[in-house]
């Protein structure tokens, strides 16, 4: 049997490099990962919430992928279409 998603993750951070590059990324997985537990929370499709939003389904996709990333104006509304707002807070690096 293969591997799992978490033995081929963990395998891959083994490697100096490819860890420095996971970091540098860590805050877009993170806010891709809120986008869409917000939506799956809310039973939302990434249809219904782009019709919420007045777009496309394909830039819902965008934005949940976390690449590049949204605008603070996109995920206001995106936050308001899953019936959610954002918080943004500064904390200790």
């Amino acid at each position: 049997m293969g591997k799992t998603l978490k033995q081929v993750k963990k395998e891959l951070l083994d490697d100096a490099d490819f860890r420095r590059e996971y970091k540098a990324l860590e805050e877009e997985f993170s806010i891709a990962a809120q986008l869409i537990e917000a939506r799956t929370q809310a039973n939302l499709t990434q249809a219904q919430v782009a019709q919420r939003m007045g777009t496309t389904q394909s830039v819902v996709a965008r934005l949940e992928s976390g690449h590049p990333l949204p605008s603070l104006r996109s995920l206001m509304r995106y936050a308001s279409a899953v019936g959610k707002k954002i918080e943004i807070r500064l904390v200790r690096d």
